[in-house]
């Protein structure tokens, strides 16, 4: 019988055993669970932060964007209206120029219609002077007035 009973001792020594085992299989399944539940919270809340910190950096870079945006916008309006105002006073310029110029043309008509004006005359007063001499030769002669003071016939 001796051998019976430890035959039956060593079965129980080795449910014993196993059930220890498992005991400390389930202790360590259940730390390391636990331990992977923290490194996930741990995680999902480090995710978090990084995202809002993202969010952050991206709302600020977006409103400095936007305010350069804004600011480019108002100077090319600055500056349409800038050009618009110097063709306008490029073309008022252009037509005082104009205008000019053709005072000046007609400055020099006029002195040319002068010119000819005073040509004809001459000649008018030469021819009435040939005309006068030819109808009385004898009064040229007296009068050396007439002659001294008359233009060079052209």
């Amino acid at each position: 019988m001796a051998t019976s009973s430890s035959t039956t001792a060593a079965p129980a020594s080795a449910s014993t055993a196993l059930s220890e085992i498992v005991r400390e299989h389930q202790t360590t399944q259940l730390e390391h669970r636990r331990g992977t539940e923290q490194l996930r919270r741990d995680a999902i809340r480090d995710i978090g932060d990084l995202c809002d910190a993202a969010t952050t950096s991206l709302s600020t870079q977006l409103t400095r964007v936007l305010d350069n945006q804004r600011e480019i916008e108002s100077l090319s309006h600055d500056c349409a209206q800038l050009v618009q105002q110097h063709a306008r006073s490029t073309a008022k310029w252009t037509r005082l120029v104009d205008q000019f110029n053709g005072a000046l043309k007609e400055l020099g008509d006029v002195c040319n219609w002068a010119q000819v004006i005073e040509r004809d005359m001459l000649d008018v007063a030469a021819t009435l002077e040939l005309v006068h001499s030819s109808l009385n030769p004898q009064n040229d002669a007296a009068d050396p007035s007439v002659s001294a003071s008359s233009p060079p016939v052209l």
